[in-house]
């Protein structure tokens, strides 16, 4: 790539080759960045929502209102839908694609399982800490990705 540069000595113009950018040093577009946060923050608000959920069902097993547990789910089980858009917008590595693709079937086997008999029912609260783990994982990699970004 070429560059047009003046010098303070020489007033003339100047022509310099550019190399690449340096490893590591790639920097991306906005929407590209925008994309890689809103990825982030996606992941982590739905980290937050298992932990609340998790919270509900121990609340519903100590005598409260299951309710809370039953009702709280249905809002927070889109967001990896919409973690898959940003995912190739933010044009992050295929690990991070992928991941809300198995969330989205883990949420999807969550629910058989809350509707099954004993002891496949039993598979539940055991599937909903693989759902805690790779939305942890989500979203430490995410904002790894932003923070080197």
């Amino acid at each position: 790539m070429v560059r047009v540069v003046e010098t303070p000595s020489d007033p003339a113009r100047v022509e310099t080759i550019v190399g690449p950018p340096k490893e590591g040093t790639t920097r991306f577009s906005i929407p590209v960045r925008l994309a890689r946060i809103g990825y982030a923050l996606l992941s982590s608000v739905f980290v937050a929502c298992v932990m609340l959920q998790v919270f509900f069902a121990g609340m519903g097993a100590f005598g409260a209102d299951w309710s809370w547990h039953l009702g709280f789910v249905h809002l927070f089980t889109p967001l990896p839908l919409l973690m898959i858009p940003m995912a190739f917008v933010g044009r992050l590595p295929w690990g991070l694609r992928l991941l809300p693709f198995g969330l989205v079937v883990l949420v999807g086997v969550q629910y058989a399982f809350a509707n099954s008999t004993v002891p496949t029912a039993a598979l539940h609260p055991l599937n909903a800490l693989l759902i805690f783990w790779l939305s942890l994982l989500a979203a430490r990699r995410a904002w790894e990705g932003v923070i080197h970004s």
